[in-house]
């Protein structure tokens, strides 16, 4: 062999070898992610505290779904309803893990909304009048399906991403409505500024934005990727329908937390149990 041979054969084997390298110091981050995924995924197969309807829907997309729902973004912990505090008791009577008890979810009212969160203003707003109460809306999927009764993805993601409340159920109050509220009405819109309100001739200067959700925290879930978001969709799509007629509408909407469910028993739950779980808490 001359030299020239043995260099150029050299040289093609350190080039393998830096290849070879390269893919051993890759492959084991592949891996993991891959695992990592498959895990979380299995984690939310496992911890979804409802009998899902997987037919004609992504298994990967609905497990990691439910993990970002139930175990990473608690999304139960506020869109449900019961008796205790605030409207907030997610779990079967008896089956409290805060009394070291066995964790069982209530799937008779799990995501169906309904929970009274207090005003978007303060006591600062014309008049002393903050606004009309927020109630958490109903997450539960319509007969189609489509998340909070009927929401498609993309508005799912416009939702998640700029907080568009697509319901318009407070407005930014008009200036009628704010001469009403001077006057002690109390309509459904929030109140903007600034406004005179007393007699001292004080302003205020709070403006918020009646077409945005209020108090649901869609700036910090803006940060989602699509992947992550359209797995939560793919994941409330999959839960059972839920037609609140139990807990207090948001106010000028009494229709809000109804759910058009069909015929499809496998996607509602019992109303008699709804009933029997929230006497017994």
């Amino acid at each position: 062999m001359t030299i020239k041979s043995f260099a150029n054969l050299a040289g093609a084997i350190v080039l393998v070898a830096i290849v070879l390298a390269a893919m051993s110091i890759k492959a084991p981050r592949v891996r993991a992610n891959d695992d990592d995924d498959e895990s979380r995924i299995q984690i939310g197969l496992k911890i979804a505290p409802v009998q899902l309807k997987m037919e004609g829907r992504d298994r990967a997309k609905v497990g990691l779904g439910s993990y970002l729902v139930n175990a990473v973004g608690d999304c139960n912990g506020c869109h449900t309803s019961g008796s205790a505090p605030l409207g907030l008791y997610p779990y079967v009577t008896g089956n409290n893990p805060y009394f070291n008890q066995p964790e069982t979810i209530d799937p008779t009212v799990y995501l169906a909304g309904g929970t009274p969160f207090g005003t978007v203003g303060t006591p600062t707003g014309p008049n002393g009048y903050g606004g009309p109460t927020i109630i958490t809306r109903n997450l539960t999927p319509d007969k189609n399906g489509r998340p909070e009764g009927g929401h498609t993805l993309d508005e799912f993601k416009q939702i998640m991403r700029q907080g568009t409340d697509f319901d318009h159920i407070h407005p930014t109050c008009t200036p009628e409505q704010i001469t009403a509220i001077m006057g002690g009405a109390t309509p459904a819109c929030i109140p903007t500024g600034p406004i005179v309100f007393d007699a001292a001739g004080d302003t205020y200067n709070n403006i918020p934005d009646g077409d945005l959700l209020q108090i649901m925290p869609w700036p910090t879930f803006s940060n989602m990727s699509d992947h992550d978001l359209e797995a939560i969709y793919e994941y409330l799509g999959a839960v059972p329908c839920l037609d609140n007629t139990w807990s207090t509408p948001p106010a000028g909407a009494p229709n809000e937390l109804r759910n058009d469910c069909g015929n499809d028993a496998a996607m509602r739950a019992p109303a008699g149990q709804a009933l029997r779980a929230r006497k017994h808490r």
